[in-house]
């Protein structure tokens, strides 16, 4: 594979994804754009007359986390338009992606990896549809995205902080804040971090940062939120387990038509490895030698221990939801860091990795566009449904009344505008 072949096949599989997004964005609520877009919308311009009232509800959780950046950009896109349009909030959302992309072609310059071969298996991995549900609805990217972005980010910049605080400390310290305030997830960063400046034997900046990190965890966790009785199995260490290795090898989950059970035992073993990779090389010490880049596979690994451990009940079948997937597509990516830096891996065997990230992609982009179409068709449908008749849930495994008093008055005051059925034919069937 050529350094002009491997440039053309990466510029080639950019087109096509962003041909593919601005082809298939849908100006529509779905799932949770019913509460945390346009119910916001309702509580923060009508309901919160004062300045405090709305800064509470910019900053107020959601479920047990905030999403600082998803209702801010929601709030400024109103005030801005006097109506949400999702299509628009989708493509910004996918900056963030874009920012992540360029934040590992930084990592792999800084690591001396920067090869046309690394960028395009890092292309491969973040330029692709496995994770179709957060690149292509509102509720889920622009959460995902900026808690990877922003964490990633802050990580990548306190590496570079000389003995004292400067400007690359307080960019660090900023991100972490917004990481947090992102999703629920976001305060992994804040021991990541920690643990870097420990490795690093930065003591002041260690004192500085653990500080703060303890006001942001008291932030993130107290008081608790209220969270209603909700019926849960005892929990199961084995359900866990099975989730999380599942969960760990799931980037190479391509979604098959046939034969799904075979490929979710392929992630379960891949991500078995995984595990115990991420705890060899602690072991071995390379946590101390490299810090940032085993910080920053730390991420993906604990937000995967994490979710096992919240979601335990859904099984190995958790671990390869598209709504998750987009946190483990950079652990493959990590990897290949470390196993470069450590010579496990040669130059030489990169253009066999670039084929097989080629051939992962490839299978999995066509198998998840025709899923991405078919949820789409399905949104689409729902909502044409709806207009005719209200009783119709627009969440399918929620009750009707809620999400329809939303949409009545999201349309009633022209927050929103539904969808023109010309404008997306619909198989009658659905």
């Amino acid at each position: 594979m050529s350094k002009y072949f491997s440039i053309g096949l990466t510029l080639a599989i950019i087109l096509v994804f962003g041909f593919t997004l601005f082809n298939n964005v849908l100006n529509a609520p779905t799932f949770d754009d019913y509460n945390t877009t346009l119910d916001f919308i309702r509580r923060f311009y009508f309901e919160n007359n004062t300045f405090t009232g709305k800064v509470s509800e910019i900053f107020n959780r959601h479920n047990e986390h905030r999403i600082l950046i998803s209702k801010a950009a929601a709030a400024v896109y109103y005030g801005l338009f006097h109506y949400i349009n999702f299509a628009h909030l989708i493509l910004f959302q996918n900056l963030f992606l874009c920012g992540f992309f360029v934040l590992m072609l930084a990592l792999a310059k800084q690591q001396k990896q920067l090869v046309s071969e690394t960028v395009l298996i890092i292309t491969t991995f973040l330029a692709s549809l496995s994770f179709w549900q957060v690149t292509f609805y509102y509720w889920g990217g622009i959460q995902h995205y900026t808690v990877f972005f922003f964490s990633f980010l802050s990580l990548f910049l306190l590496n570079k902080t000389s003995e004292r605080p400067d400007g690359n400390f307080l960019a660090s310290v900023f991100a972490a804040v917004l990481a947090v305030l992102s999703f629920g997830n976001g305060f992994i960063v804040l021991f990541l971090g920690t643990f870097l400046l420990f490795a690093q034997k930065k003591r002041l900046l260690l004192f500085i940062w653990g500080t703060l990190s303890l006001v942001l965890l008291v932030i993130t966790f107290l008081p608790r939120p209220e969270i209603g009785a909700t019926a849960h199995s005892a929990f199961n260490f084995g359900w866990m387990a099975r989730l999380l290795f599942t969960f760990l090898g799931s980037f190479i989950y391509v979604n098959p038509p046939a034969g799904v059970n075979v490929n979710i035992i392929l992630c379960m073993v891949t991500g078995l490895a995984v595990a115990v990779c991420w705890l060899w090389l602690f072991l071995k010490g390379y946590a101390f030698k490299n810090p940032l880049l085993y910080c920053l596979l730390s991420f993906p690994v604990l937000t995967g221990i994490i979710i096992s451990i919240s979601r335990f009940e859904t099984k190995a079948a958790g671990g390869i939801a598209p709504r998750y997937m987009f946190f483990t597509a950079s652990i493959p990516l990590f990897l290949l860091l470390i196993f470069l830096d450590m010579k496990i891996i040669k130059k030489s065997h990169l253009k066999l990795i670039a084929a097989s990230g080629v051939l992962i992609w490839g299978i999995s982009f066509h198998n998840n566009l025709a899923a991405l179409k078919n949820m789409n068709k399905e949104q689409i449908a729902t909502i044409m449904k709806w207009k005719t008749n209200p009783a119709t849930p627009l969440i399918y495994y929620r009750e009707a009344k809620t999400y329809s008093d939303i949409m009545s008055w999201a349309v009633a005051h022209h927050v929103v505008k539904l969808p023109v059925a010309e404008n997306y034919p619909i198989d009658k069937s659905w």
